[in-house]
């Protein structure tokens, strides 16, 4: 028992040790990318958040959601910029003692944390989400699940899965341009809802990751709005 003990403390302190490194190291980068750490997410992030497929299904995962911690926010290629972290809090219940006539419940808490990174559009778009294909998506086609084809693009449909609720809409908003940059650069999920854009990759970023994610983001946004403004 004392083993278990001293080993939970153990990891409890390693833990804290490392989430304090890594909260040194976001504030080193927002530094020299010239943006805020820790000050919030924006107003006009924050109206649309729930509405993104990642935050959808952490938010109907659990309980206790939270978005905004250890921020770094400011502007990128004129447009807002955001990259953060959300958690949300999965709870079970184990039985530990039963009998004939009563039964004791223990309640185990998990905490799970994913990171993001926003950038905003100058245009508002549909909801749509573009990732890498993976073999449970083509798995998943095979029984009806929708993963949009593009005919006009065979490379970067072999390659992305793309979802909306507007399939027209979507072929209309993957241009040859949009598709070649997918190709080239992205390796994550990218998910578009108004005016925003969110990245993610179902981990929690490091901070070393944060000057390249953030210069994805901003290009991507740019990119968008200059294809849907044409």
């Amino acid at each position: 028992m004392f083993g278990l003990l001293a080993a939970a403390v153990v990891g409890w302190l390693a833990y804290h040790v490392s989430e304090t490194y890594r909260q040194m190291g976001m504030d080193r980068a927002a530094r020299r990318l010239g943006m805020n750490f820790n000050f919030g997410l924006p107003q006009e992030l924050r109206d649309v958040l729930g509405r993104f497929r990642a935050i959808e299904k952490a938010t109907e995962a659990g309980g206790d959601f939270q978005a905004g911690i250890n921020t770094i926010t400011g502007v990128r290629r004129e447009r807002k910029v955001a990259l953060f972290d959300y958690t949300w809090v999965k709870v079970r219940y184990v039985s530990t003692r039963r009998s004939l006539f009563w039964s004791h419940e223990r309640e185990y808490r998990t905490t799970h944390t994913r990171s993001a990174v926003a950038a905003q559009m100058g245009v508002s778009v549909q909801p749509i989400v573009i990732r890498p294909e993976r073999l449970v998506d083509k798995a998943a086609a095979l029984i009806g699940y929708e993963d949009i084809d593009f005919p006009a693009l065979p490379e970067f449909s072999d390659r992305f899965y793309v979802n909306s609720p507007d399939p027209a809409f979507a072929r209309r908003f993957l241009t040859p341009r949009l598709a070649r940059f997918f190709l080239e650069n992205v390796r994550c999920t990218v998910d578009l809802v108004g005016p925003w854009l969110l990245l993610t990759n179902n981990s929690t970023f490091r901070a070393s990751q944060a000057p390249a994610l953030i210069e994805l983001a901003s290009r991507l946004a740019e990119l968008v709005t200059r294809e849907q403004s044409r």
